[in-house]
């Protein structure tokens, strides 16, 4: 049994065959060659593919041989690459070098199908990764962190607790030193990130948390769209261009905007991202809002 030629062979029928696609003892034979493979005789190679079912490999003939069962569908693999393209701010060479590992799971006409039906997000940030990565070493490490968040000059030391992603957004909640209120900001909107050695030792009970805030986040929604007023406190091209980003149906007005949309927690999370900058001019969705927030807030405290 030749090691080399099975890997070989496994990799030829993963990526050259599936239902549609058959490949005859010729057409191996010609691939394994061209993969730098010694053309073998017709009986090496079906006792190469008996082997290949005896390692849990579904080899099957329909006049061809192919695979019939690949480590993922071309649906799943489908569900996977759009979810990679929803995430924000991921940058192309990033997103390439992961599709290319989740096409090798697949034919080269499966990969054909699926680039027609591929779409890319607008929103690119090389540096995004980055970021992420000082993030996940901070949580993994249990220690500080220090950030600068978009338009503001000063550092931030913070104490992150975990990533909650929410509407194709990560959202990283933490707290602050000798302060064990919980708070949290839309990834996107860190624009600088540095690695602390100092260790986070206040105890909070981060499972718990983590309930109220998938809870909060799916038991209020309201099927009714309504067009909801917002104030600009601090206008500037750059915050106006993150609201046009961030929310459809909007449009601008003299000193505010409109946003036509369903009320629910996940739009409020989108709105908490945005601090004092934005007022909501409608008395009774502010209400909604700050009953949003305390549901944060106070159970925090409760726990």
């Amino acid at each position: 049994m030749n090691k080399q030629r099975l890997i070989k062979l496994s990799e030829i029928l993963k990526k050259y065959s599936d239902m549609d696609h058959k490949l005859s003892i010729n057409q191996i034979n010609a691939l394994l060659e061209e993969a730098g493979i010694v053309a073998v005789n017709r009986k090496t190679l079906y006792d190469d593919l008996k082997s290949l079912e005896g390692f849990g490999y579904e080899v099957e003939f329909d006049n061809g041989y192919y695979l019939a069962e690949a480590p993922f569908s071309l649906s799943e693999v489908k569900i996977l690459i759009d979810s990679i393209n929803s995430l924000k701010n991921l940058d192309d060479p990033f997103l390439d070098k992961i599709k290319d590992k989740l096409y090798s799971f697949i034919s080269i006409y499966e990969i054909e199908q699926l680039k027609k039906l591929e779409y890319r997000n607008k929103h690119k940030d090389k540096h995004f990764i980055n970021r992420l990565e000082d993030v996940l070493d901070a949580l993994c490490n249990e220690n500080y962190l220090t950030i600068r968040r978009s338009g503001k000059n000063q550092n931030e030391v913070i104490a992150p607790l975990f990533l909650y992603r929410q509407n194709d957004y990560y959202y990283l909640y933490y707290h602050y030193e000798n302060n064990d209120k919980l708070y949290h900001v839309r990834f996107d909107n860190i624009k600088q990130t540095s690695l602390t050695d100092r260790k986070n030792d206040i105890q909070i009970p981060i499972d718990k948390i983590r309930a109220n805030i998938a809870e909060s986040s799916s038991g209020f929604h309201s099927t009714q769209i309504r067009t909801i007023r917002f104030t600009i406190c601090k206008d500037s091209e750059y915050l106006r261009q993150r609201l046009q980003d961030d929310f459809e149906n909007l449009s601008f007005t003299k000193d505010g905007f409109f946003i036509k949309t369903s009320i629910s927690n996940a739009f409020f999370a989108r709105l908490v991202a945005y601090g004092d900058e934005i007022k909501i001019s409608d008395p009774q969705v502010a209400d909604m809002y700050i009953d949003y927030l305390n549901t944060i807030i106070i159970r925090n405290k409760t726990d």
